[in-house]
């Protein structure tokens, strides 16, 4: 169904009573019509190792992370005490987002970022829109400036 594309997965979205969707560079495929909450719940327990309890401090700030690096954000009805989410109830969506690296996404970015006259960097802050890969960015910075500091 899927072939080669399985390694170009970017986002698996579970909503409750709402197709599974999967995410790729160049667009979405439907894989399955509605998520039950038993569906979503089973997910939520294998994230967590079946202990929900352990993952509270991650659940509360809207994701977890998991093996890999992957990030599974969670939506549901939040738990406020003292002004602060504590909890997610009645969870209704996961959006699991795949980390990857893309060689040479940061490349035009790094003569603003490393000073090579002063062997240092600038003090720089990375802005932009959700999804352009600005961790895929950073890591790139700094396994450029290991390298680069070894050099001299």
């Amino acid at each position: 169904m899927l072939g080669d594309k399985l390694d170009k997965i970017e986002e698996i979205r579970l909503r409750l009573e709402r197709p599974i969707i999967l995410k790729f560079n160049d667009g979405e495929k439907v894989i399955k019509s509605n998520v039950q909450t038993e569906e979503i719940i089973s997910c939520l327990q294998a994230i967590c190792e079946n202990s929900i309890y352990t993952y509270q401090n991650q659940i509360a700030n809207g994701f977890v992370t998991i093996k890999g690096g992957h990030r599974v954000g969670i939506s549901g009805s939040g738990v406020m005490e003292d002004g602060k989410i504590i909890n997610i109830n009645h969870v209704y969506s996961l959006n699991f987002r795949i980390a990857r690296q893309v060689i040479g996404s940061g490349n035009k970015a790094l003569k603003f970022i490393l000073n090579l006259e002063e062997n240092n960097i600038y003090n720089t802050l990375i802005v932009s829109i959700p999804g352009v890969r600005k961790n895929n960015n950073d890591k790139r910075y700094c396994k450029t400036n290991f390298k680069w500091n070894k050099r001299n």
